[in-house]
């Protein structure tokens, strides 16, 4: 049997809401909220509902220099659509947190998204509306790439041929459980020898009246919006659901054996993941937990970890009435008498969701949190229901080391994905 390596996490790399890597650990853990009303042109303005709120990410201000400085010019058109741009900008931070000198064929890109280019769509059906018989003429963007820009896989493709990186090329699509996915399957092309490093993680850009509308008509988006701040309150009783962000979580995953030869630092260690599917419905999980409660437990299991050994787990918790209560029958079923000592929080309050970048964006949350010994809180957290018997860190952050922790994603249209890593630090 083929013996799996090792896999270690050297470089984090953050475009979110509360700005980049180390600006949003800090802001996160100081309790700070993104979400805000949108502020959109009047053009725009005929398509969104009135109080329509979110949490865009905060512009990469050295992306498009840097882009110069390396003489790629080809790439800088594509920074029009933001889910391309914000994914250069993560993928370029990480690389140069891990001090990473990308080089050859054993060097992987595996960048999920949601759904594509939905800026550059909305911007084209817009011109569409004024002149449908010449849509190019005046397009600041050239027809050649309008496709680069809307395909799914344009973010990993920009990714890889920023960084040269030759090896397998990867776009997994998973819903809101897209970023984590990534992850699980980077892991995998290390473990099995197919790559030594591999630059993977995710980017969304949904910040659009379709995707907003939509979210609407499922009943997941909120309502609350007289103080859009307070609008997602995950796990509180007074819950109604998320409002939309925007961001990307990009990593450097690396083989134990690469990350030793170069001396690098890691983050963490990879101990397992995994995912499974809940077909119950489209937006809704299983009232019987049954399918996240056994991917809990098979990651638990083939990380070699017991239920006791994890001391914080990042959660999903979109605020959304039914699936807040089903995650944490699930986690409260897998871990047994030792939720009693775990700790969990979700970050969705701080910066909206994410959607296919949630799980990315969360995950780095996760490591820095092990990091600095700090867990970051569920802002919005007033009044948790009963049976929610784990410390969900309310509104504060808080001092706690954790040695090992879990991350948990769950994407509409049963998406469940989970992972367990070991801190290095």
């Amino acid at each position: 049997m083929l013996r799996r390596r090792r896999v270690l996490i050297t470089g984090i790399g953050i475009i979110s809401p509360l700005g980049n890597r180390e600006e949003f650990w800090q802001r996160l853990i100081a309790g700070e909220t993104a979400t805000r009303r949108l502020e959109c042109t009047e053009t725009e303005r005929r398509f969104w509902p009135a109080d329509a709120a979110g949490a865009p990410a905060v512009a990469s201000k050295t992306l498009l220099s840097t882009l110069q400085e390396s003489s790629r010019d080809d790439l800088i058109p594509l920074l029009a659509e933001p889910v391309i741009a914000h994914a250069l900008a993560a993928a370029l931070e990480a690389v140069s947190d891990a001090q990473l000198c990308v080089d050859g064929e054993r060097v992987g890109c595996v960048i999920g998204t949601s759904k594509g280019g939905v800026h550059t769509l909305q911007q084209l059906k817009l011109k569409g509306r004024q002149d449908p018989n010449d849509l190019d003429s005046g397009s600041t963007v050239p027809p050649d790439l309008w496709w680069p820009m809307i395909a799914p896989g344009g973010a990993a493709t920009a990714v890889s041929s920023l960084l040269e990186a030759r090896g397998p090329l990867l776009t997994p699509v998973a819903a809101c459980a897209t970023g984590l996915a990534s992850l699980v399957r980077a892991a995998e092309l290390i473990e099995t020898g197919q790559c030594d490093v591999v630059i993977a993680g995710s980017s969304d850009a949904s910040l659009s009246p379709a995707i907003v509308a939509s979210f609407r008509k499922l009943g997941v988006h909120s309502r609350q919006l007289d103080d859009p701040a307070s609008a997602i309150r995950p796990f509180d009783r007074d819950r109604d659901g998320f409002l939309v962000g925007e961001g990307a979580g990009v990593f450097v995953l690396e083989s134990g054996e690469h990350a030793r030869r170069r001396g690098a630092r890691p983050y963490a260690e990879w101990l397992a993941g995994g995912s499974v599917a809940d077909t119950y419905a489209m937006t809704k999980l299983a009232d019987n937990p049954e399918a996240l409660c056994w991917l809990i437990s098979d990651v638990l299991r083939r990380g070699n970890l017991q239920p006791g050994d994890i001391d914080y787990v990042s959660l999903h918790g979109t605020a959304t009435r039914i699936n807040d209560v089903c995650e944490m029958r699930a986690v409260n079923r897998a871990f047994g008498p030792a939720r009693k000592t775990l700790s969990g929080s979700s970050i969705k309050g701080s910066i909206g969701h994410l959607l296919g970048a949630a799980g990315s964006v969360e995950f780095a949350s996760m490591l820095l949190a092990m990091r600095d010994s700090i867990l970051p809180p569920t802002n919005n957290l007033q009044s948790p229901e009963d049976e929610f018997e784990i410390d969900l860190v309310p509104r504060q952050a808080r001092r706690r080391p954790a040695q090992h922790a879990m991350k948990l994603s769950l994407g509409f249209g049963g998406h469940l994905v989970a992972a367990a890593v070991r801190n290095c630090r």
